[in-house]
């Protein structure tokens, strides 16, 4: 039993964006739209308005009722799963919701035809209309999730039978009456506002009237009571158009169904002087805002849904038949364990408070020029609201990150022969192996591939001049970069470095180290900023001696992007003393064995960074076309791995 602290917390953690996110990026592909969002509420309601989709992942706290998530796991003949996990039970909660929303996206009309049915002619109509319309769209998309989808019919089914079992139901929950052991329940009914003394008023009869019919085509395996007389003829002379209507394949076949059964029950449809009381068919219905009138997108575009023949419906065949509920397994397991994980990257990305460190500018053996200077090393905290921003970038540049990974592929396969060491016999004898007591001192060449022994690290200028287009083309490029490296087995490293104008200080953020915490640190490439000056000589030592200090491989590479003259107003360390003492250091570093190459940013030719560049950097790249930066940055990599 969880105590509420535990729930406030485990709900806290679930409904944080980075869970958002994924669940957005779910309802994006699903509803083939990349314009959908997907918003988390405590409402006890889900709905679509046919762009946007809100869900409840906490409806009735069902994510913390065991005892109603072990009954609907034994009615549904399910292992125990979801039960005990809270975590894995929101998830499979929220994604039942976001799958029947998507569905409506697809295959619902937006806004429905009670919006301009002329038949509809009074606000209670209207209501009428869109309650009809939503029951027989509801079975519709969930008999398309069924016959249509692999591996759908899991969550669907879920969505429909915790509302039997719930502890604590939302008020007005399913009336419950099963022929089964797993019924919690007699029936309850339906509650009745006002009656005449003649009879229910014409507000009870239509509500009751809607209750049964959600009951018959949403909730099957419910044993219904018998209607009250004043309603029998309506149920026999409608029940077969809500069947017959939940198969028809366009939405404009399954409204003229509406239409019809409008017509049988109008004399029963009260005028606007009474108010519906539909709030427990609004919980059965799981909310009703999708099938309003009003339901459109913010943008205003009516949306058409497909059509879409369907073959049986969520729990019966078309006949009415019952369905066996004892589908595979197997993926609906899988796909709870790659839950876990996202619970695992949800809890460390909460925990993470990033890390920084202090250094002196004095300890880096440079120039008395940057004695008083503090570098200020920062590590910082993953932001997971930048994940959709990275995925922008990665989806639009795909095809390009596929190109650069093949050409580095064949780079790779065209470099020298892997050596095989710790042999017992082979072509020569390696020295630093000679006191092996196992006499294992031979190497041999083999035809391979090796792991390439480089390590890169770009330190990417964050002064204000970078702003605009030279910071999108560096931020595209550092995105690209790391799929590509990543994928090669290159160790690298990203650094974001600025001075901090009047300040005696340098920022270095490292916004992907070599061995990353974990994958989600490329999400700090979208923190890349344009302000304050540059100290570039100070950021090249520290960048020398970190590379050193976090990578083993032996040949070591510092590509330094920038855009001109190094320049701090904190000490007026401008040019010509900064661009000295900047190559100064620059040579330095190279004797020492790490290579280093600026790419200079050009967007005109009226103005030449690389002409300011080359006084400090003995080799240097020039981007003229900052659609290029990518492709120059792989060629300097490239060509290291070479040897050239």
């Amino acid at each position: 039993m969880m105590t509420e602290t535990q729930k406030a917390e485990v709900l806290e953690q679930f409904q944080s964006n980075y869970i958002r996110d994924i669940e957005e990026s779910f309802a994006q592909t699903f509803s083939e739209n990349d314009k959908v969002r997907l918003f988390f509420i405590n409402e006890n309601q889900a709905f679509t308005d046919g762009r946007n989709i809100v869900v409840d992942p906490a409806i009735a706290e069902l994510y913390a009722d065991q005892e109603g998530l072990k009954k609907t796991e034994e009615f549904l003949g399910w292992p125990e799963t979801v039960s005990i996990d809270p975590w894995k039970a929101l998830k499979v909660i929220t994604r039942a919701q976001t799958i029947h929303e998507c569905l409506h996206i697809l295959y619902t009309d937006f806004p429905g035809g009670a919006a301009t049915d002329p038949q509809c002619n009074t606000k209670n109509k209207r209501k009428v209309m869109a309650l009809i319309s939503n029951i027989i769209e509801d079975a519709y998309i969930e008999a398309v999730g069924c016959s249509v989808y692999d591996n759908l019919e899991t969550y669907l089914k879920f969505g429909r039978v915790w509302q039997l079992f719930a502890t604590k139901p939302v008020e007005g929950t399913v009336s419950r009456s099963l022929n089964s052991n797993t019924a919690p329940t007699a029936p309850v009914k339906p509650q009745r506002v006002s009656e005449k003394a003649d009879g229910p008023s014409k507000a009870v009869l239509i509500t009751q009237y809607l209750d049964y019919m959600a009951t018959m085509l949403l909730f099957p395996m419910v044993e219904l009571e018998e209607p009250i007389p004043e309603l029998r003829d309506y149920i026999d002379q409608t029940k077969q158009l809500f069947y017959d209507g939940s198969f028809a394949p366009a939405p404009d076949e399954r409204y003229s169904y509406c239409q019809s059964i409008f017509q049988v029950i109008l004399p029963i449809i009260p005028d606007d002087t009474e108010e519906l009381p539909i709030q427990q068919l609004e919980v059965k219905l799981g909310g009703t805002k999708t099938h309003t009138p009003e339901a459109e997108t913010i943008s205003g575009e009516k949306r058409k849904g497909r059509r879409q023949t369907v073959t049986v419906r969520l729990f019966t065949d078309r006949d009415g038949t019952d369905r066996d509920n004892s589908k595979s397994f197997d993926t609906f397991l899988k796909e709870l364990e790659e839950f876990a994980k996202e619970h695992d990257v949800a809890i460390r990305l909460i925990m993470d408070e990033g890390e920084h460190i202090t250094h002196s500018g004095s300890s880096f053996g440079v120039s008395p020029l940057h004695k008083d200077i503090k570098v200020e090393e920062d590590h910082p905290k993953i932001n997971p609201n930048h994940r959709k921003a990275y995925q922008n970038i990665y989806n639009k540049y795909r095809i390009n990150i596929n190109s650069y990974n093949a050409r580095f592929l064949q780079l790779l396969k065209s470099v020298s022969p892997v050596t095989e060491e710790k042999q017992l016999f082979g072509s020569g004898i390696s020295s630093k192996h000679m006191g092996d007591p196992k006499k294992r001192y031979w190497y041999k060449k083999v035809h391979g591939m090796a792991l390439p022994d480089l390590a890169v690290m770009l330190l990417v200028d964050g002064s204000g001049s970078m702003s605009g287009a030279r910071k999108r083309a560096a931020m595209n490029s550092c995105v690209i970069l790391h799929e590509v490296l990543k994928k090669q087995g290159i160790e690298h490293c990203i650094v974001e470095h600025r001075a901090g104008g009047p300040e005696p200080r340098v920022d270095v953020n490292i916004l992907l180290d070599f061995h990353p915490r974990r994958e989600e640190e490329k999400y700090n490439i979208m923190q890349i900023e344009a302000y304050g000056d540059n100290r570039d000589g100070l950021a090249l030592a520290w960048a020398e001696r970190y590379i050193n200090t976090h990578s083993a491989c032996e040949h070591k590479l510092i590509i330094v992007l920038s855009d001109g003259y190094p320049s701090h107003s904190y000490d007026q360390y401008h040019p010509p003393v900064s661009s000295k003492d900047t190559a100064n250091i620059v040579r330095k570093i190279i004797n020492r064995g790490t290579s280093v190459i600026a790419v200079s940013l050009d967007e005109t030719e009226e103005y030449s960074t690389y002409e300011e560049l080359k006084e400090i950097y003995p080799e240097i790249v020039a981007c003229n076309d900052l659609n290029r930066l990518t492709g120059q940055l792989l060629t300097v990599i490239s060509r290291q791995l070479q040897g050239k």
